[in-house]
Parts: structure tokens; sequence; C-alpha cells
């Protein structure tokens, strides 16, 4: 419970100032008899009120800074502004391979900047590493059925039967590509000749297929086939004579050995999705496959890049502190550090430093700095003078009149980074064969600086975990304060699961991607592999050696209200519609959307859906009927599915939606899942059309 603190601030203008001054003008000075607010006297009366409520108002704030400088004492400080994420597409201007024995490849550098037009002020994103685009190198044509036979080298001479004679449910052909070209994010594109087939009984625009691939670990993820311009699926289900699809592969895709073969491994798989779309009565008949690749697509984060800044020159003293250009900075990578002027075998030479949390571990000897990434200021150690009288250097001190510069550092972030699908668009930098770019995906994750009542609170809980995770609260604690990135963290042990084991401690994050899921996007809520670490490598500092981390999402269930309401009279049907939208996504989210309250009252505070708590359709009905705007709710059914927010990702608008479940009177939410809004149904009816039924 928090401590209650004093208001200093409990004079009012009106009623402690100026009305008791006025009281006392007939004991001070009785001539004075003209009290309205056009007498000079009355204006003079009120300027001292106005100054006097300042100076107490400034006294107020007096606690409150004692607070920051108590958690400046405890080496606290605010987190910077989080940087919003996404995929940047390039697209070739010609594909590759150009020419059927050509080697070229198209190199996409560090750190090249992609600016979005949307925005007032400049918005940019980098990519994050190097990314070499290739061309695919397709060596592997198998089945399942026969697969120890390879048919790519007689490709051309003998026709390749993909299914078998009578095609069935689950019939699969693989393509293996080499592991010397990597094609993982990479566009493919694979171009079919057929013998031409007609009436085998599938829907030619829509077959009965899944193409899949391979990702780390052997697990095959659904690929989506490309629907956007240019690059539809033209094979007719592989029964055109001539035909090509393309498929966006995931940056997850990765070698792996299947029946003994190591390869990059795709699989067209038969499954039948709905009735329309038809099966099989053959099998397609391929002479010819040739593979290409269409562009990459590559990790890229709201930042802008410097390079080589000189910050000051040292004047030799200890606790030296010199500010950069621009701040927030993001968490340095590697080759990103400070850099000190130095004379080594007579040349003059820039040495890296190491960046560290604090310099209690710094011996004199140590080429140390701690930079506050909030404020872009960095610093030198001190000199303490010890209780015997010594003085003790922490940290190396650069010598007089050397030159600091930082090699380089990245700055930026906030929630301007979070921006739709297709907003960016503008190479700052042309690049050979490359002809455009854009984010297929929401740009999300982006938050500002952490404010000052957010570092109170997160202050609280790590003074309660005292630096060591030993109970489900601590490690939870630990991981809200590994970064911005993660919004909620939910910590369940080996009795919670049923596959739990013991001496393993699951912890379930949710990222923080309010924005995105405002905009509908679930994909947003897939954990990455970066943050995985991240989260992963911070809590191997403070748990039990004997514990095991397992980081991961939870699982989430997609709910879906189709509603049947009554409005009450003289509201617009479109405003009642969409305000039952907005409290139905309000409520059944896993992080918070806004600051408005909720209808229904919980007893804890609302952080978004408590993981493993059930939903009763009873709780929906309730929660319309609050609406003020709603009259009567006369019907409510609720659906729900399995979200997995990687595949999510590569679900284009023409993709059939999965099949729903329905849920009778409560939906059973296991210990690690959570709840989130699908697209929702509100029909508004008529009163008069209902009596009429009726």
């Amino acid at each position: 419970m928090t401590l209650p603190a004093p208001n200093l601030d409990d004079l009012r203008f009106q009623r402690d100032l100026v009305d008791e001054a006025r009281k006392k003008i007939i004991h001070y000075c009785p001539e004075w008899t003209e009290y309205n607010l056009s007498d000079p006297g009355i204006t003079l009366i009120e300027l001292f009120a106005w100054m006097t409520e300042l100076m107490v108002y400034r006294l107020n704030r007096v606690p409150e800074k004692n607070y920051i400088k108590f958690l400046e004492m405890l080496g606290l400080q605010r987190k910077p502004a989080n940087s919003a994420r996404t995929e940047l597409t390039f697209w070739l201007s010609v594909p590759l391979p150009i020419t059927p024995d050509s080697d070229q490849s198209v190199l996409v550098p560090q750190g090249m900047e992609v600016r979005s037009e949307l925005t007032d002020t400049e918005v940019l994103f980098t990519t994050n590493y190097e990314k070499e685009i290739v061309p695919p190198i397709l060596t592997q044509v198998r089945k399942e059925a026969e697969f120890n036979k390879n048919h790519f080298a007689r490709l051309g001479l003998e026709i390749f039967h993909p299914f078998s004679h009578t095609p069935q449910l689950g019939d699969t052909f693989y393509l293996g590509f080499d592991t010397s070209n990597n094609i993982s994010g990479h566009i493919l594109k694979l171009d079919f000749t057929c013998d031409p087939t007609e009436a085998v009984g599938i829907r030619r625009e829509d077959p009965p297929w899944i193409w899949e691939c391979m990702t780390m670990g052997g697990n095959w993820i659904p690929l989506a086939l490309s629907t956007q311009e240019g690059e539809k699926d033209t094979t007719g289900g592989l029964n055109n004579e001539q035909g090509s699809l393309v498929l966006y592969l995931p940056l997850e895709t990765a070698p792996g050995m299947l029946y003994g073969l190591n390869a990059i491994w795709l699989r067209c798989r038969i499954e039948q999705r709905n009735a329309l779309q038809g099966m099989y009565s053959e099998t397609p008949r391929i002479k010819k496959i040739q593979a290409y690749s269409l562009g990459a697509t590559i990790p890229a984060m709201h930042s802008i890049n410097l390079k080589g800044e000189q910050i000051g020159v040292s004047n030799g003293e200890p606790g030296q502190s010199f500010n950069l250009q621009s701040a927030p900075v993001l968490s340095l990578q590697e080759g990103e550090t400070l850099e000190v002027e130095e004379i080594r075998n007579g040349e003059t030479v820039f040495v890296p430093w190491a960046a560290v949390e604090n310099f209690g571990n710094s011996t004199r000897f140590d080429r140390h700095f701690v930079l506050d990434m909030a404020s872009g200021l960095v610093q030198f150690g001190p000199s303490v003078r010890q209780q015997d009288g010594t003085v003790r250097q922490y940290g190396r001190i650069p010598e007089s009149g050397r030159k600091i510069r930082f090699s380089h550092y990245r700055f930026g972030g906030g929630v301007a980074g979070n921006l739709p699908v297709h907003s960016l668009n503008t190479l700052t930098l042309s690049l050979a064969y490359v002809s455009r770019v854009t984010n297929l995906v929401r740009a999300a994750g982006g938050r500002d600086q952490e404010t000052l009542e957010e570092l109170k609170l997160r202050a609280q809980r790590e003074l309660q975990a005292q630096h060591r995770a030993v109970t489900a609260q601590d490690y939870e604690q630990f991981t809200m304060s590994c970064t911005r990135s993660v919004a909620r963290a939910r910590c369940l042990t080996p009795n919670d699961l049923p596959e739990g084991s013991a001496g393993t401690v699951t912890i379930l994050v949710v990222p923080a991607v309010t924005d995105a899921l405002q905009a509908g996007d679930l994909s947003s809520l897939r954990l990455d592999d970066s943050l995985q670490t991240e989260i992963h490598t911070y809590l191997d500092q403070y748990r039990l050696l004997t514990t095991s981390l397992h980081v991961r999402e939870p699982n989430y269930l997609g709910v879906k209200v189709i509603a049947k309401i009554v409005p009450q009279d003289y509201f617009q049907p479109a405003e009642v519609q969409q305000r039952v939208l907005d409290e139905l996504k309000r409520y059944i989210t896993p992080l918070v959307m806004d600051d408005q309250t909720l209808l229904l009252k919980t007893d804890d505070k609302w952080d978004g859906w408590p993981f493993g708590r059930d939903l009763f359709v009873a709780e929906i009905i309730s929660l319309i009927q609050q609406i003020p705007l709603v009259k009567y709710v006369l019907e409510v059914k609720v659906l729900y599915r399995t979200i997995v927010p990687i595949e999510e990702t590569w679900l284009y608008d023409e993709t059939p939606t999965p099949d729903l479940s329905p849920v009778e009177n409560v939906l059973m939410v296991p210990d690690d899942g959570l709840l989130c809004s699908l697209d929702h149904e509100i029909e508004i009816v008529n009163i008069q059309d209902v009596y009429k039924k009726g």
C-alpha cells in the first residue's frame, strides 16, 4: 500500500486568498468602501493572490522532486522510447537469375533507410542487418510416396506426377533448394510447365492445396499465395500449360533434414478447406519447374543512424560528462561504442571503450563509460574519497586534450513509428536492381519514453524483487523491467501446465503493440526471436541455477461476437453499432486499448483480459445491455478460433477465413490462454420489425 502524500497546496485562489483578503479590508482600511472588480485595489488583491498561489504550487512540487532524487540514488532512470519494428520488402527490377547460368546477387546493406510520406515529420526506418538477395537453386523435386527418387534431373525428359494416380487428401510433393544460397525471406516465383488438363474436378482459381515451408527445428508453417498485382496464381492448380505462383518466404525459413536430405524445403499438400474447391480426379502432369527471386524481406526498425559523431575533448578530470546530439539512443549493437583518441606506436588512433551499467566494479585501468539512453548523456568514472582518506578512481579517465567520439549509434523511437501497411515506400538512396520497397506488415511496438508515474510503479516492483527471481511474481516483475517492448508478462510454474516439468519456468509475454491491435492486426502479437532472446538473456542474471527458462507467446484465442440489438430512440444506427464494437474490443483484448473505464466492473486493475480467465456468453450480453445507447439485446452468438500470430502475418485479403467454433455457455480458457477480438458483427434491428415478427 502506498504511503499517503501530504498536499501542501490546499489554498484556493478565490475562496482562501481573494475572499479572505477582502474580508480584512474593513478591519485595516475602513474608508475603503468600493469592492467591485473594476476597483484598482481589488485588482492588486487578485494579483498578489495569484502570485501567492504560484508560490504554494511550487512548494507542493517539493515531495515530487524528493521522490525523483530518491529514485536517482537507487540508480533508477526512465527508460528511453522504444522503436517500432516492421519488415521491409524490396522488389527487384529483374528476377534472379538474370540468365540461366548467372550467379548475380543484390546486396541490401545494413542501415538502409526508408522514409514514410504519410507523416508531417520525417520518419525513417533502417534495416537491421545486411541481406543478400540471391537466385534460388532448385535441386530436389520429390513426392511423399516415393521420396527416395529425385525427379528434378529428369524434368523435361519425363513427366512428373506430384500426387498419386487417384489424388487423395494429404498427398504431398516437395521442392528442395540448395543451402549455399540462403533464400529465407525471399519472394520466390515458381514457373510451371505442364500438360494442359481439363475437367479435373477442381476449382482452378482456388485449388484444394496448401503450400508450406520448413523452419528451424523441422516445423512447417503455411504460406499464402500472393494476390498482389502481377503475382497471382496462374497455374490453375498445375493444370494450365504455362503458369506461375509467388510465395513470400518468411524470415524463419531455414534448412532442415528431411528423410536424411538437407535442403531448404517447400511442400505442396492436398487439403480441401471447403467443398467449393472440389477435388482432383487425376494428378497434374508437370514437365518443368523454374524458380526465381523477385526480391526479399528484411527486418527494420524506426531509427536514424549517426556515425563518427565527435562529442567533445577531455580535460583530464574525473567525472566528465558529454551529451550526444540526438536522443533517445537505441540499444547499442556490436560496433556501436564510444571511442577515445590515444597514441599507439607514435600514431593517433581511436580506441573503443566499453559501456557498463555503473562504475561499481570498474578499476582505474578499465576503459568504461555509462550512457543514459533516454537523454544521450555520456559519463566517465568519478573519483570517490574512501573512509580511510584515500581516493579511489572508478573507471579510466581520458587523457587531457584527447578527442572523444561515438563510432556509430542509432536514435529514434516512440509512437510516431507505429505506421500502417504500405506506408514506407521511399528509399533515401537508390540501390542497383532494386525497383521499389514497402512494408507489407504494420510497423508496431513503438512506445514513448517512460513517464514518471511508470517509473514509480517500476521502482516499487524492483524493490520487492530484491535482485533475485524466486517467486512467479519476481519473474513477472523482471520481465516487465527488461524492455519497453513488453506490455504484459505471466509466469507459470510446472504445476500450472499439464506438460510442465520440475525446475522449468514458463514466461508468457505480450508485446507492446496497442496501436496495431486497434487496427485489427493480430500478427503483431507475435513474439519475435530478438525480443525473446533479449528477455531470456536478461532473466538469466536473476534466475536460480537450478531453474530452466522458457519464454513464449500465450495461446491466443480469437473471439467473434455476432449480436442483434435494438438501439435507443433518436440515436443513429451507425453510431450505436460503432459504440458496441468499441466496447467489445475494449473488453475482449490482451492489452488496454485506451484510458476509458470498462462498463463491466472488475475486482482488480484491468490490464487487458486476464490470463486463463474463462469467458461466459452472459458477460457479453450484460456488457452490451449496459451500453447507454442500446435499448434491447435480442440475440448474441459467440464464436472462437485459435490464433497463431506468425500465421496471421501471411493471411491476405483473399485467403479464406479459418473456421470458427461456437461457444455454448462458456469458453474455457487454459492457464496459458489469452483472448483477443476478431471482427465482430453487430446488426441493428428496428423495434417495429420485432413486433411484426412476433
